[in-house]
């Protein structure tokens, strides 16, 4: 697809669904507090399918989908699609790692928290407890880089929303599984968007010719 210069009203389902689940989560984030709203949504809204849906579904959505991304851009597409993804994700990543430990280096994740508390929270078997690092969430910054590229793909504003509530899905997973509380998650989108646009206006949108070219030029002639 080429690039296209309205972002706002070509994403616009994007946008919403961001932009309506991030100011929720601060909102429910505010009146109930960080621990009393994690302990609140873990309690009462566990069940078994849920426990077996997110155990896989935040890596296979992230980095299962980002690998399998990547080989479909170098099989298929060009170098602006391999450039923009490439770049969005290294320094989207980088930058939610130098901020994990440098500015929360002493944040750890809530299963941890709460152990250290003496609170019995719900934990999801097979699923390895973490430690550090617990701001912001870095499954849920691919997620939204993710979705960001997809949306961009597409001028189907149903398949928009639809990407749009599988990336918010990945935020949700990462607060079941209590790997991040609600707060992490919505730093991680915020990253997340920042490097998007970001390199949708330096890289997507660059003129340069170079990057329409096709990764693999060369074809397999048939016979």
């Amino acid at each position: 697809m080429e690039p296209q210069k309205d972002l706002l009203k070509q994403l616009w389902p994007f946008f919403l669904s961001f932009f309506a689940i991030t100011f929720l989560g601060i909102a429910v984030t505010q009146y109930y507090g960080r621990d009393e709203l994690h302990l609140f949504f873990n309690l009462n809204f566990n069940y078994p399918f849920f426990d077996l849906f997110f155990k896989h579904y935040t890596d296979i959505a992230t980095n299962i989908v980002l690998i399998s991304t990547v080989v479909f851009i170098i099989w298929k597409k060009n170098l602006r699609h391999l450039l923009y993804l490439s770049w969005v994700f290294l320094t989207g990543s980088l930058a939610g790692n130098i901020i994990k430990r440098t500015f929360f280096v002493d944040g750890v994740r809530p299963a941890y928290y709460f152990q250290n508390q003496n609170i019995n929270i719900h934990l999801v078997e097979g699923v390895e407890s973490q430690i550090p690092y617990t701001f912001p969430s870095g499954h849920t910054l691919l997620a939204v880089i993710l979705c960001f590229y997809f949306c961009l793909q597409t001028k189907n504003r149903g398949l928009q929303f639809l990407l749009s509530f599988l990336m918010i899905l990945v935020a949700v997973g990462r607060v079941y599984l209590s790997k991040h509380f609600v707060i992490d998650t919505v730093g991680g989108t915020f990253i997340g968007l920042f490097f998007s646009v970001f390199g949708y206006y330096f890289i997507w949108e660059s003129k340069h010719e170079i990057l329409n070219r096709k990764i693999l030029p060369l074809k397999f002639k048939k016979g």
